[in-house]
């Protein structure tokens, strides 16, 4: 066993397991940027662009996620009662994408005024324009928590689980623990 090793990466079906987390922890980090862009006037147009990056990752790892989500669906189907909470998470899921969608526009909106008005933006405008954003996050991040929830419960109650390594791995870790 060598533990400085990387393991061998799951199959595609595998992957929403990891996918997910990023999925669910990289849009809930956009307030963060909002709310400093607020307090920390001289910076706030550089934390804008970072909540719009930000939330502009965490969408495209909403694609992935639900990409790797539909891959691993066929899992969930083998264990029984899993339909209704399986059809909540799917639809959530698919709602919290085309949320984020919006507030990355919302986001690159905001951005393009930002630079636009240069230093003739006025106060009240600025702080309007921030809390116009954080605003536009929270349903979204909402819907995001309750597809998270749904996943969870398809985890954590009906026992869902994804395969994390593939036939291939599998066969090659046996040979190798049969071999020593």
């Amino acid at each position: 066993m060598n533990p400085l090793a990387l393991p061998s990466p799951p199959a595609f079906d595998g992957l929403h397991p990891l996918v997910v987390h990023f999925a669910l922890a990289i849009p809930l980090i956009v307030p963060v940027f909002l709310v400093i862009a607020l307090a920390w006037k001289s910076q706030w147009r550089a934390m804008l662009v970072a909540s719009l990056v930000t939330c502009a990752l965490g969408t495209a790892f909403m694609l992935l996620a639900i990409q790797t989500g539909e891959a691993t669906e066929k899992y969930a189907h083998m264990v029984e009662g899993t339909g209704p909470t399986l059809q909540r998470h799917e639809e959530l899921a698919e709602l919290a994408r085309n949320l984020f969608f919006g507030v990355t526009a919302t986001l690159t909106v905001a951005t393009i005024i930002a630079f636009k008005s240069g230093d003739r933006i006025k106060t009240t405008t600025r702080l309007g324009l921030l809390a116009g954003c954080l605003l536009v996050w929270l349903l979204p991040a909402l819907v995001l928590a309750n597809a998270a929830h749904a996943g969870g419960e398809l985890v954590h109650v009906h026992g869902v689980k994804a395969p994390i390594t593939s036939a291939a791995n599998q066969a090659a870790a046996f040979v190798e623990q049969d071999g020593d």
